[in-house]
């Protein structure tokens, strides 16, 4: 699995809620959009049925193969018969009526058909792994195209709704500079704010237009209504990552596709070592023959034999197939040690990158309250005339980057959040089980003042895969407070880590914000 800064713009959009939206789509029904719709599962659900019919077709090496024949014509003959009975040519025509029936059964081949019957069920087991992580990618997709779409939408209506009280500044700035209260650098370097401002809202709504197509793309329509936060789910995780490599080592469907593979591989080149033994086939036919005399008469014929081929060959084919199949079965472990590390790696890089998140955001958390205070201070200042109004502004812009940023560090998390249990290769499997009620959840969103937005509310949630590990223990939670829900048709903030705590230094007046490379493109 791929970092969350290792990946592109998380591939969705949302159209901005408004009050003909009917209801809010919620990351499960985007998640099953993506598995019901999408070719890509199509496509892995019929491999796994041409795998079951290659089976079929194997298996029925077992049965014995019945045949039957019928000839009719006219027929020359010029053997022994007609020249004893014929005294003018030694030759003679006649009708031919002849018809057959025979049944062969195969005895013995060397177990030739038992491993090609082994290795089309290892083929079929191995499809049916390919298919569940072919889900397993299209639900990391959906879910990062999900959290994209909120955050784009979120940001965008925070620079919307800031761009409105820069212009409040930009005014009174204007008013001074005419009334001579304020010199004309300072309303310059307020016109340059509203233009790096300006700048961010084209530059997020690019992001929604870019992320609408790969929403389509993904999940076969365009979003529906508000995108929700996702529900807080029971479950369990790994804290510690050494267990959750063992698990993903274990149970990921792509190891597991790729060990089945090697299976049917191994089966396939013992069926090629039975060919160099004997075939040993039993044989239960009758025949009916009808023509005149002068060619042979009637014949009946019945049998019921066995019958011995060995067939070598000089030239060397069979040895040459022989070793193909053993080099097509040490390709197929090397491919699945290929997996088990890459497996491991995104398992490692998961954890790294949701570790590494929680810190950004506890670091802006941090910034956010000391902004905060140097915006009260300078309002204070500004009241008895200590500062100027171009340096209110100022400090307002760097509380704002700070708001900015800790909203994008905040679906960072749940992105990272989301990406461990793809990782684990149970991510799809955890979003189809998951029993979320949008009518309660809503409720409880609006009657609830403050809520319990931990990490562990977020990400602690994956099916039971057949034949677990024991259950390990639960991830422990991200250090939170609680906040104030967002009202009226806002985007919903992420439930992980919403408290604001002791921040940096506030940056320089005029700042640009920070906007992760992985948010831009």
């Amino acid at each position: 699995m791929r970092s969350f800064r290792g990946l592109p713009l998380l591939s969705t959009t949302v159209l901005i809620a408004t009050a003909c939206y009917a209801h809010a789509e919620s990351l499960n029904d985007a998640v099953q959009s993506a598995l019901t719709n999408h070719p890509a599962v199509e496509a892995a659900r019929e491999g796994v049925s041409a795998a079951h019919q290659d089976e079929n077709s194997e298996y029925s090496g077992y049965f014995p193969e019945l045949s039957v024949s019928a000839t009719g014509g006219r027929l020359y003959g010029d053997n022994a018969t007609s020249r004893g009975l014929s005294v003018s040519r030694g030759a003679g025509y006649s009708h031919l009526w002849e018809g057959s029936v025979s049944a062969n059964q195969m005895i013995f081949d060397g177990f030739e058909t038992k491993n090609r019957v082994e290795s089309a069920r290892a083929r079929i087991k191995s499809a049916a792994m390919e298919l569940s992580d072919v889900e397993e990618a299209l639900a990391l997709r959906a879910v990062q195209s999900y959290l994209n779409v909120a955050r784009a939408a979120k940001g965008l209506e925070m620079l919307r709704s800031y761009n409105g009280k820069v212009g409040g500044y930009l005014d009174r700035i204007q008013s001074a500079v005419k009334e001579g209260a304020a010199d004309e650098s300072e309303y310059q370097q307020a016109r340059d704010v509203r233009a790096l401002l300006e700048g961010f809202v084209a530059d997020y709504e690019g992001q929604l237009s870019m992320a609408q197509a790969d929403y389509l793309e993904v999940t076969g329509h365009l979003p529906e209504g508000k995108m929700e936060t996702p529900p807080p789910a029971t479950g369990f995780t790994f804290s510690e990552m050494e267990d959750a490599v063992a698990f993903a080592k274990a149970s990921h469907p792509a190891l597991q596709a790729a060990s089945f593979t090697a299976k049917s591989a191994g089966y396939d080149e013992k069926s090629e070592k039975a060919q160099i033994y004997p075939d040993v086939t039993g044989e239960l036919s009758h025949l009916k023959s009808d023509k005149r005399d002068i060619i042979g008469g009637e014949v009946a014929d019945s049998r019921a034999v066995v019958h011995v081929n060995w067939a070598l060959e000089t030239g060397g084919g069979q040895i040459a197939r022989i070793k193909k199949k053993t080099y097509e079965r040490r390709e197929a472990l090397a491919r699945m040690g290929e997996a088990e590390r890459r497996i491991e790696r995104g398992v490692r890089i998961s954890y790294a990158e949701l570790n590494t998140a929680e810190n950004l955001l506890t670091n802006q958390k941090k910034r956010i309250d000391l902004n905060r205070k140097l915006f009260e201070t300078y309002q204070a200042q500004f009241e008895g005339a200590r500062i100027t109004l171009i340096q209110l502004m100022q400090a307002h812009n760097q509380l704002f980057n700070a708001e900015l940023e800790k909203m994008n560090g905040e679906y960072r998390v749940v992105a990272a959040q989301y990406g461990i249990l793809a990782a684990l290769g149970q991510l799809a499997q955890s979003v189809k089980d998951t029993d979320q009620d949008t009518e309660n959840s809503e409720t409880s969103s609006a009657e609830t003042p403050a809520q319990n937005t931990s990490a562990e509310t977020i990400i602690g949630f994956y099916a039971e895969p057949q034949n677990p590990p024991p259950a390990p223990p639960v991830l422990p939670a991200a250090s939170t407070e609680p906040a104030e829900p967002e009202a009226g048709p806002q985007m919903t903030k992420p439930e992980a880590l919403q408290e604001t705590a002791p921040q940096d230094p506030p940056k320089q007046p005029g700042e640009k914000t920070y906007i992760p490379p992985s948010w831009r493109h």
